[in-house]
Order: structure tokens, then sequence, then C-alpha cells
């Protein structure tokens, strides 16, 4: 039987949000009749699909709307796990189980806690991979189908558009995801995942390109996005548009510490002018902060929710006391994306609605941009550069619509402590948006203001007590993250490199139990 590469999957599609003629699709793109078919193709299977499972225990089945990477909150220092609280409630379903080599940094991230069983590990590289190959498909094509006016050719080059966005952000995730933080010095030597640009199946093995040439690709791909997409219209802020190639490369050339070029991507986004900050002194309490009218959302995909495992119960997720330690009282972000619960004694996160709502936000939990973002991308690399007034003007920019007006004060610091100022402003911006785990990896090479922290997890067990009709703890196993960990860098997949005979893997230490406790 002939093997095809685990980095493809066959595009076999059933899918009624891409119209009947994908029912019979095949590789040889026969039954593609027009560009239309190829933007239902890209909006039904180029993008993450947009929804929210009922919960990240459920995320395993990756049926109808798959979670993409839900691990990104949980390897950080923004969530720790919850053992007791007053009412005694107890988890819905235990996220910590089924992410648990990744919570406390496994060598192998499918483990699980008693070492008797493994989960599949590659969901999110064969999703992405995916996504590739039909933006490869929709370039490789695209141009020979004509249009019949000018507004068809703009259509067109709209949807090129989108596609070279997609893929270029497609492989800027995976570079950060499998491959080492960009240092200028290793990033033609560290290894980082596969590039494919052509839109068939090879029958071949892959091996990893750089995290230069990853990146190079991405930055190609972006470049040409925004070229495509200026002057086109979009339909909602699901599908990409110019101004979040922007963002995307303001990010990018920031990761890649080449500060000019981060500033004069987010100064474009600032000056678009059609995304405006949201005025937290503005909002009266009645509507959660992340919902569909909110202005300064530039683009979002795939799936919300992550506060339904972010409650605060027994045996859940919580917010960490580094995270709520960084609001001060007159912060209305501690009204709006975290705050006290006084029933039960904990801070909740709300920032895309309360804790456990049905109707979950229809904006992305780990792919959203906002107008926020460019902000604190323009004042981090000119705080990089020296250009203080610069760096202090962008970020006070941004607190003055986040801080409650009558206590607003400017920040003045300059220098590491302007840099500390930013980056702290930055996870109390960004906070659970999928930003934290790639921050912490990019400043372990920063350049200028290197940092690396110690993080500690913990893993309890639980017994269910009939004198409290609550689960009560038995025992709690603490595991750390050492500053320059080489576990900042997940393992490629153990299914993709049992295929792929010969491809390196990344190094990853065994993590053992620094301490337990009793109780």
């Amino acid at each position: 039987m002939k093997k095809i590469n685990i980095l493809l999957v066959v595009l076999t599609f059933g899918l009624s949000s891409c119209g009947d003629f994908l029912e019979e699709y095949s590789q040889d793109t026969s039954y593609v009749r027009g560009y239309e078919d190829l933007d239902e193709l890209l909006l039904g299977s180029g993008y993450m699909p947009t929804g929210t499972p009922a919960s990240f225990a459920l995320s395993e089945e990756y049926i109808e709307k798959p979670w993409y990477y839900p691990y990104i909150h949980l390897m950080a220092d923004e969530v720790s796990e919850n053992i007791t609280n007053t009412t005694n409630k107890g988890a819905l379903w235990d996220v910590r189980e089924k992410y648990f080599g990744y919570y406390t940094w496994q060598q192998s991230v499918g483990i699980n806690y008693a070492q008797t069983s493994i989960r599949k590990e590659d969901n999110d590289w064969s999703m992405i991979y995916m996504h590739i190959n039909i933006a490869n498909m929709i370039i490789a094509t695209i141009d020979n189908h004509d249009g019949k006016d000018s507004r068809d050719e703009l259509e067109k080059q709209r949807i090129k558009g989108e596609a070279f966005f997609l893929r270029g952000t497609y492989y800027f995730t995976l570079a950060n995801l499998y491959g080492k933080p960009y240092n200028a010095a290793t990033a033609a030597t560290d290894p980082a995942v596969p590039v494919k640009l052509t839109e068939f199946i090879e029958d071949k093995l892959f091996s990893r390109n750089t995290v230069q040439e990853v990146y190079e690709q991405a930055i190609a791909d972006l470049l040409q996005a925004e070229e495509l997409l200026d002057g086109t219209t979009r339909k909602s802020y699901y599908r990409a548009n110019k101004t979040a190639a922007e963002l995307l490369l303001s990010r990018l050339y920031l990761y890649m510490q080449d500060n000019d070029k981060a500033m004069e991507y987010a100064d474009k986004v600032i000056n678009a002018g059609d995304n405006s900050l949201q005025d937290l002194n503005a909002m009266d309490g009645s509507t959660s902060f992340l919902n569909p009218r909110l202005p300064e959302v530039i683009f979002s995909m795939g799936n919300g929710g992550v506060r339904s495992s972010i409650t605060n119960y027994i045996a859940d997720f919580g917010v960490s006391d580094y995270l709520w330690g960084l609001y001060d009282d007159n912060d209305l972000r501690k009204t709006y994306y975290v705050k006290w619960n006084d029933a039960e004694s904990y801070a909740e996160y709300v920032k895309g609605g309360e804790v456990l709502d049905l109707e979950k936000t229809s904006l992305s939990a780990n792919f959203l941009f906002r107008t926020s973002e460019a902000y604190l991308n323009l004042a981090e690399a000119a705080a990089y550069k020296g250009e203080t007034s610069v760096a202090q003007n962008a970020l006070n920019s941004l607190r003055k619509k986040r801080i409650r007006n009558s206590e607003y004060q400017d920040v003045t610091a300059s220098g590491n402590d302007l840099i500390e100022a930013i980056r702290d402003e930055r996870e109390r911006e960004l906070c659970l948006e999928g930003h934290r785990w790639f921050d912490l990896r990019r400043y372990t090479v920063n350049s200028v203001y290197p940092f690396s922290k110690t993080i500690q997890h913990s893993y309890t067990t639980f017994e269910y007590s009939w004198t409290t009709g609550g689960n009560v703890p038995v025992q709690t196993s603490v595991y750390e993250l050492q500053p320059n960990d080489e576990a900042y860098t997940l393992p490629i997949p153990r299914e993709v490199i049992s295929f792929n005979v010969g491809m390196p893997n990344n190094s990853r230490p065994p993590r053992s139990i620094i301490k337990t406790i009793n109780y």
C-alpha cells in the first residue's frame, strides 16, 4: 500500500460549509468551476473553523469544531490549578489530565499523570498542514480562472491574498510551537518545521527547514498578502485583510528583533484608523469585553470559550496569582478581563464573558488580532532602540483606554524599567489570548534585555468526601520549568517522527516531580 506522508491530509471533503462541489473534490481540481469555488474552499477548509466545542475535554474528537493548541494557555504562568474553593464545586471535565504532558512540560506531551497511557500528539500538526495545503492549491490554481470584469479580478486578488496570509500565518505558528525562538545568531541552523509550497501530495519523507527559512517564508507570504489585499473589501473580521497582514508582520519582525520593521508595521496598523481602541471608561458593564462589536478587532479565527476550563472549580484551572497581581485597583481590566468573585473568594477570568456561559464568545481564544497589540509592538520595539518618548507615547496611548480616568498617570520610566513596564502591560492586555507562551520564549533570546523565569505547576489527586459532598485533595505533585529550559520548545509529534525516519527531534529532558505535598 502506497504511503502518504503524515504532513499531508488527502483532501476528501464533505463539509456543507464548502458547497456541494466539495463532496466530490479531488486533488486534480477538476470540480472547481471558477474562483468562487476556491473562495468557498478557502473559507471552509483554509481558515480555522470558528465556533466552540462544549469543552477542552471533548476536543480530542476533532469532529465539527476542533480546538487548536489549547494547551498554549496552560504551559506558561497565566493559570494555576485550583485545589479548594468555598462552595466545593468540582470541575465538569478534567483538563489537567488531558493536557498533563503539556501543562507539566513532559518529554512526551501525550502522556498522562499515571504514565499508563499516551494520547495523539499530531492533531495540530496535521490540521495546520492540511490548511497549508489548501492555501498552496489556491495560490497555484486561482490564476487559471478568468473573471468577467474588474470586480471579479479584484475578488480573485482578495482570495489569493488571503491564501498567502494564511500560509504565512500557519508557518509562523508552527515555527513557534516546534522550533526554537528566533535568534539571529543561530536561526540559520536551528531546526523548525518542513516547508511545503506545492499543491500536490508528494510521496516522500520531509526534513525540517531551519527557523530562518520558515520565518523568511512567512515574511514573503505576508508581504504578498499585504500587496494583494490592498484595495480589497472583506466580508467580516473572520476574513483576513491588509491590516491583519500588517499586524502579523509587526509581530513577526518583533520576534526577529528587527525593531525598525516592527515599528514600521505597527505604525501602519495604528494609522489605518479603522479599528480604534475600546475605551473601558465608556463601557457600562452590560457586555463582556470580547464581543462581536468590539471596535479594535482586526481578525479572528478558531475557537473561543477558553474560560470554560478556567473556572476555579476544584481540579480545574483559575487565574494565577501572578496574573491577578499585575492589575492595580485603578485598572479597569480588573473588571472586564479578570475580576474577584466575592461569593467564592477567587479571581476569575471574564474577558470573553461569564464563566461557563453557554453562549461562548465568537472571538478566538488563541488567534485574535486586536489594535492594542500594535501599540504594544510599537512601544516594545522603540524601547529596545532607546527611543524612549516613542515607546512611552505608544504605551500610554493604550493605558489611557484601560485605566480609570480619575486615577490615570502616564508611565515615565526609561531603560530596562520601561521594557519591564511594557512587557507587564503586554501580559495584562493580551492575557489568555495565546501570546504569553510565545512571548516568554522570545524574551529568553532578546539581545537588549534577556529574561527567563522559573515557573511551577502542580498536579493534585483527589478523592470524594461524603462529609463535604465533594472532592478533597490527597496529594499534590509539583513540576518546574527552569529559566531557559529546553522545554520551551515542543517536541515534534511522535507520529511524525515515527513516519519520517531520520527526522531529528527537539531535545526535551525528562520532567520529574520536585516536591510532593500530602494532605
